[in-house]
């Protein structure tokens, strides 16, 4: 076996491995790696139009459709979940209660279709739940911490709309365009569009780590990785609701919803804490919460390999959303 085929080997059995040791480089060598963060627009162009390669376009029609799925999703993740994050860390680590619903207020990470890939999950559903937690957001984020906190945040929402034409709605339709033109030529190399996505989304988790690391001046204590422990326990049981809740799809399907709830933006979460929030310290929590997250992703991911091969034969792996 030779040394490339050696590290695709890699690639393929420890995928979210390889972005969580991206995330560990961007902690410990953040100067060397800041750079990469000035490319962060044109990585996300070019990992949407990779992954956007490998989408089933009538498979993520039949999603559009079945609005139930779509609203019982955008409510939980934009509504409860910020609500039920903020409200035990209120009560435990009041300190820590802002950080939380910041984090649980924004919207599915753009990348989300990509990672819900590498989990066995529907990259057609995941794409959809992140667009449309990114165009609620703008409305729902500022009434949720209005609520919450008191505090009135005016949401960058043309610059937001503008980002999302910009870093999805231009590489979809590149995607779409080039599977028309070369349809045999992208299925053939459909296992190298992965590779590409994953090394890229790497690169664009170590440069946007980095960035938010310079600057810090939080002091970490082992108080505060007990209240990080017990949250992301808790984080990954409000996954666990999200697949119990969407009980009527498929694991395939069920897996991905979770994925969404627990997968946030990391960009947004980060603008309002430095924009609105800088007082009280807030955006060095946001990191350590969204390292934490990042964390969680391989002990779901085992999860979900288990729910994957446990699958009943009347529960397909692979099934389009009902109409």
């Amino acid at each position: 076996m030779t040394a490339f085929e050696r590290i695709r080997h890699f690639l393929n059995d420890n995928q979210i491995l390889l972005v969580l040791f991206a995330l560990i480089a961007g902690v410990v060598f953040p100067r060397q790696l800041r750079p990469l963060n000035s490319y962060t627009t044109l990585l996300l162009m070019v990992i949407f139009l990779v992954s956007s390669l490998r989408l089933d376009l009538g498979e993520l029609k039949a999603y559009v459709r079945d609005w139930k799925m779509l609203a019982v999703t955008n409510l939980i993740m934009l509504v409860l979940m910020p609500l039920g994050m903020w409200f035990p860390a209120w009560i435990f680590a009041p300190d820590w209660a802002l950080a939380f619903l910041i984090v649980g207020a924004a919207p599915t990470g753009l990348t989300i279709a990509l990672v819900a890939d590498l989990f066995g999950g529907r990259q057609s559903l995941a794409m959809l739940v992140a667009v449309t937690t990114s165009l609620i957001a703008p409305l729902t984020m500022p009434l949720v911490l209005w609520l919450v906190v008191g505090q009135s945040v005016d949401f960058p929402v043309l610059s937001m709309f503008g980002s999302l034409f910009l870093t999805i709605v231009i590489p979809f339709g590149a995607a779409m365009l080039i599977k028309r033109r070369a349809k045999k030529f992208v299925a053939r190399h459909d296992l190298a569009w992965r590779e590409i996505s994953l090394i890229l989304f790497g690169v664009l988790v170590a440069g946007v780590t980095a960035d938010s690391i310079i600057g810090s001046n939080y002091t970490f204590n082992p108080h505060d990785l007990g209240i990080v422990i017990v949250m992301t326990a808790f984080m990954g049981g409000i996954a666990w609701f999200g697949y119990a809740t969407t009980y009527w799809r498929t694991p395939a399907e069920r897996i991905t919803i979770a994925l969404c709830l627990v997968y946030m933006n990391n960009t947004v979460a980060l603008y309002i804490g430095d924009r609105f929030f800088a007082a009280q310290n807030v955006v060095p929590k946001l990191i350590i919460i969204l390292t934490a997250v990042n964390a969680l992703l391989p002990p779901i991911k085992w999860l979900a390999s288990r729910v994957l091969k446990n699958a009943k034969p009347n529960q397909p792996k692979k099934a389009y959303a009902k109409t």
